[in-house]
């Protein structure tokens, strides 16, 4: 179920984390892969999975572009696109944001998207598959996000846009957005306050693992799920579904029964 036999991807920040559990799946599946990464360690990592390797900065169109036609040398043909590369820049507010950080996270998190949908509809065909990384953050307003947050907000409304100019052509484009994941960007954080945090806001009480995201753009990718475009998908552990702890208790009247309607005059 869910094969990917024969079919060519590229996976952008695929070096680390997120992107190399998808790395991992979709070989396991059978996609032939072409790892894109800014590290040039992305290299030794692509021989060790046995796949294709290419060094990038996404945040740059020309690259971006070259990337696409690389995999179309290289692989033959492009199926399935995964947009993941990303930098994640939290603890600023509004007081702490500079044109720096603002800039720096929407041309990596977002031009990179833009990019990535543009110049793979180039050589796309039917059945192809775009797929984006949002976050849980670009569903839920997060205190301290604003540079990281709205960069994922944008990339689920790119997705959005994407699904309906492609499908005509019956290309799909969807995201997924994780929780909060142990990859190295968070757990190599000393003491970082953001796993006893988010573990205890999160309803399943714990932080994701990188396979189990990757497993969702498994199944994005896969001919099973031709019918879906235009999704944001969380994988969250429940965090954005809603508040699982409110103690507030009902009013004295509630308690003893006696709730009724308003008038309606």
């Amino acid at each position: 179920m869910f094969s990917l036999a024969g079919k060519s991807a590229v996976i952008t920040g695929g070096a680390s984390g997120i992107g190399r559990a998808i790395v991992q799946r979709f070989i396991k599946a059978g996609a032939q892969v072409l790892l894109a990464d800014r590290m040039a360690s992305g290299a030794d990592i692509a021989e060790e999975l046995n796949c294709s390797f290419l060094q990038l900065d996404v945040s740059v169109e020309e690259e971006v572009s070259n990337l696409v036609d690389e995999a179309m040398r290289r692989l033959g043909k492009l199926d399935i696109l995964v947009n993941n590369a990303g930098i994640q820049p939290l603890g600023i507010d509004f007081a702490a944001l500079t044109p720096a950080i603002l800039h720096r996270t929407f041309a990596v998190n977002v031009n990179s998207v833009a990019y990535g949908i543009k110049h793979g509809a180039r050589v796309m065909q039917t059945g192809a598959r775009i797929l984006n990384t949002g976050s849980f953050v670009g569903l839920l307003g997060t205190p301290s996000g604003t540079a990281y947050a709205a960069s994922k907000a944008a990339v689920i409304h790119l997705t959005k846009l994407g699904a309906i100019e492609l499908a005509p052509r019956g290309i799909t484009v969807n995201c997924v957005c994780p929780g909060t994941v142990l990859t190295p960007a968070v757990t190599d954080i000393p003491n970082n306050p953001e796993i006893p945090f988010v573990s205890r806001r999160t309803p399943l009480r714990r932080l994701a693992q990188p396979t189990e995201i990757a497993a969702a753009f498994h199944f994005l990718a896969s001919d099973d799920a031709a019918y879906i475009t235009g999704a944001a998908l969380p994988v969250d552990g429940g965090i954005t579904a809603g508040w699982e702890a409110y103690p507030v208790l009902p009013p004295e009247n509630v308690q003893l029964g006696r709730w009724c309607d308003p008038p309606t005059a």
